[in-house]
């Protein structure tokens, strides 16, 4: 009795221990774990602690990160000669514990006390957000986590600066304020006129934090949309390639396909129908996610799995609302304390699926992360610092090399991405980037990007130089020099 009442008394101290230990242990576990998006944020955060302005290639004023305060607030830790990639992966972590933290004070807000802990728990330890590990996706879903937080109690200035930061973040947080603004007038009934008693100054405080972003980015880059929008659009247009949609249907049905994550699915639903019922408060953070889904259906971008972090959420927080559903449906017929234990039996099944997969996904490292490192690393010890260096994964190699990068993904330059469509995939964008820009180094896994053997004239240019593989990945991957000169 005496633990209970700790527990009850002490309750926001428990609750900060347990996903700060949480954090803790994602953090030792997974702290070598990435993928090379994220490092075209790095490179950005690199660059402008090392006085060459906030860019990608130097001199060169294109805006290639979808995260620019996330570069910004790198920055330091890149001036301070800190391991951004390791500092990242701490930030992810700590943000997941945080989101974990703010999914358990919604469901107070809720009235749903054990939906909370279950959302928390499941966001938390769900793998496919973990897979995500130093991105800026578990930063900016955190800040629009306690967001809602502060739009439960109505806390209108704290919610404008939570989505203002995450707006300059991530762009698509804006969805957030549309939901909430849509929900607050939802709220109001037939009050006349519509306008008054709204948080205007909370607006004006919101526009005070992004216009800044807006103007800059206009004056400084030519626009504020960055040119992977493009890019990831025109990559859909590639014979083959699957849209956010299908991904969205393929990444359930696989989860589908496992038991325990059907459960979870299951309870999902469940929840999306207790909400509607009964938990209306929930209705708009799962709005905002079937808001964010169906925009990207929208947009015709082609499927990378970071873009599914806000489904993921989704998935969790319906899930958790799931297990409160059934065990209230359960004390119409059981006692109350054998409808709870029910609940966190549900909640035990999946947390043991969940941790049985971060096992299994703590041993794969993605073994390009190591080989690129290496090719990055050889570019800058044994090329001249104004070499250029043409790849199709630009993100590990060029902040590793600090050379000027040729994307052959039209990431960098959206003159490439331009070339994309259902007769150019991205072998024959390569070889338009390789006569564009002629590179004097060429990055290249011949067996996934057959550049050499299908170019005869470039194989004559280019002569091998070196090559790097990993045991778990022996396809290396050779550094070509190309002679642009020779007739």
């Amino acid at each position: 009795m005496r633990s209970l009442h700790f527990l009850t008394r002490y309750r926001e101290l428990v609750a900060l221990a347990l996903a700060m230990l949480a954090a803790g242990v994602l953090f030792v576990v997974f702290h070598r774990h990435g993928f090379d998006d994220p490092y075209i944020t790095y490179r950005y955060s690199a660059n402008l602690a090392a006085g060459k302005g906030f860019v990608y290639n130097s001199g060169v004023a294109v805006l290639s990160t979808t995260a620019p305060l996330y570069a910004l607030l790198l920055a330091p830790a890149a001036a301070l000669g800190i391991d951004l990639p390791l500092f990242s992966n701490l930030v992810s972590c700590l943000s997941l514990g945080a989101g974990g933290l703010a999914l358990w004070r919604l469901g107070l807000a809720w009235e749903e006390p054990l939906a909370g802990v279950a959302s928390a728990a499941l966001y938390t330890l769900f793998p496919l957000l973990i897979t995500m590990i130093g991105a800026e996706t578990s930063f900016a879903l955190g800040l629009v986590l306690w967001a809602f937080v502060a739009a439960s109690a109505s806390r209108w200035p704290a919610v404008a600066v939570l989505l203002g930061l995450a707006t300059v973040v991530r762009a698509d947080t804006v969805l957030v304020g549309i939901v909430l603004g849509v929900g607050l007038l939802a709220g109001r009934g037939r009050a006349r006129p519509w306008w008054s008693g709204l948080p205007w100054g909370s607006a004006a405080i919101y526009t005070l934090l992004v216009a800044p972003w807006l103007l800059f980015a206009q004056a400084y880059f030519g626009s504020p949309v960055p040119v992977t929008l493009a890019a990831k659009r025109h990559q859909a247009l590639i014979v083959g390639s699957r849209s956010f949609g299908q991904g969205l249907i393929d990444k359930l049905g696989e989860l589908w396909a496992l038991p325990a994550y059907r459960l979870l699915l299951i309870l999902a639903l469940i929840g999306i129908g207790y909400a509607l019922l009964r938990r209306r408060a929930a209705l708009g953070l799962l709005g905002w996610v079937a808001l964010y889904s169906l925009a990207y259906v929208m947009l015709g971008v082609t499927s990378y799995f970071w873009y599914y972090g806000p489904v993921f959420l989704g998935v969790t927080a319906a899930a958790g609302l799931g297990v409160a559903g059934v065990a209230a449906g359960l004390r119409r017929l059981v006692a109350p304390q054998v409808a709870g234990g029910a609940g966190l039996a549900l909640l035990a099944v999946l947390l043991v699926a969940q941790i049985g997969s971060l096992v299994s996904l703590e041993s794969r490292l993605d073994p390009r992360l190591l080989v690129y490192r290496q090719v990055g690393e050889w570019l800058r010890a044994n090329t001249p610092a104004d070499a250029s260096v043409g790849t199709l994964e630009v993100g590990v190699i060029g902040y590793y090399s600090q050379r000027t990068m040729i994307d052959f993904a039209g990431l960098i330059q959206p003159e490439a991405a331009a070339q994309f469509d259902a007769q150019h995939g991205y072998l024959e964008v390569a070889r338009w980037s390789m006569e564009r820009y002629r590179p004097q180094y060429l990055a290249l896994r011949e067996a996934a990007l057959p550049l050499l053997a299908s170019s005869p004239d470039l194989a004559r240019r280019c002569v091998s130089v070196a090559a790097f593989s990993s045991p778990s990945d022996p396809d290396p991957m050779q550094i070509y020099r190309c002679d642009w000169d020779m007739p």
